[in-house]
């Protein structure tokens, strides 16, 4: 059967599925930290206006501020434990609790992957050798239709690993293909632990169905005026009122 013969009509563009456990989900081995919409995550709101008596400084600059608030955010579906250091790399999934062992042992386990796809991506510390690791996600992603996703890193919502581990942006075509998996790298040094539930990848869902074009060149006389008097439109909000195309976004649960 087709995949696509698994999705009604009313179906959402984008369905994230559990697929841990072996009945349909029903039995899922990971703790309930399900997709998030983005803008409904604001860690940089809360610190700023404590910092800052009350003032939330971001919006300020409209081109992040939006992008903060595109698509959603895949939280981490268990605890995730990676150490690094001159004699190499270890990555858990799963508590590693005496108290855990068990529930521990059914959870996949990050994989090595090819050294050699981090060569060139980003400078890491001297003596710290190269070490991919691929954790398999606890959640599939299903489109209908030609829906495509960005995976990125959250980097506009506090997540501290990044600053010790290099994560692995992509694109992919939710056309029939589903997997989500958090790829990453130690750049330093480090001994991380990111806990179930702590923001892990930012997925931006577009649909094209048109070849984009583009140019380059020097601008034109009506270019070069119009980009003049851009100049004078720095009131407060005015990007956000006359020129920034509104993204809607909605998750809700799947209900059987």
């Amino acid at each position: 059967m087709s995949i696509f013969n698994l999705f009604k009509n009313s179906a959402p563009d984008l369905q994230f599925i559990d697929m841990s456990g072996r009945n349909g989900g029903a039995d899922s081995i990971y703790p309930h930290y399900p997709p998030v919409l983005a803008k409904d995550l604001k860690p940089l709101k809360e610190y700023q206006e404590k910092k800052y008596e009350g003032e939330w400084k971001f919006p300020k600059c409209p081109g992040m501020f939006d992008y903060a608030r595109m698509g959603y955010i895949i939280p981490a579906w268990t605890n995730f434990h990676i150490k690094a250091n001159k004699a190499g790399s270890v990555a858990v999934a799963g508590s590693i609790g005496e108290a855990a062992k068990t529930r521990t042992s059914n959870i996949p386990q990050p994989k090595p992957m090819d050294t050699f796809i981090a060569d060139g991506c980003f400078d890491r510390q001297e003596g710290i050798n190269p070490f991919v690791w691929n954790f398999p996600g606890a959640w599939k992603i299903m489109g209908r239709g030609n829906v495509s996703a960005l995976l990125l890193p959250p980097i506009y919502h506090n997540p501290s690993f990044l600053e010790d581990l290099y994560m692995y942006a992509g694109v992919v075509d939710y056309n029939g293909f589903s997997t989500v998996n958090f790829i990453c790298s130690p750049k330093r040094e480090c001994e991380v632990e990111i806990k179930a539930g702590d923001p892990l990848i930012h997925v931006i869902p577009f649909i094209t169905d048109k070849t984009i074009t583009a140019s380059y060149g020097p601008a034109s006389r009506e270019q070069a005026d119009y980009n003049g008097t851009l100049k004078w439109f720095h009131e407060s909000n005015f990007y956000r009122r006359f020129y920034m195309i509104r993204k809607k976004y909605k998750i809700f649960k799947k209900v059987d």
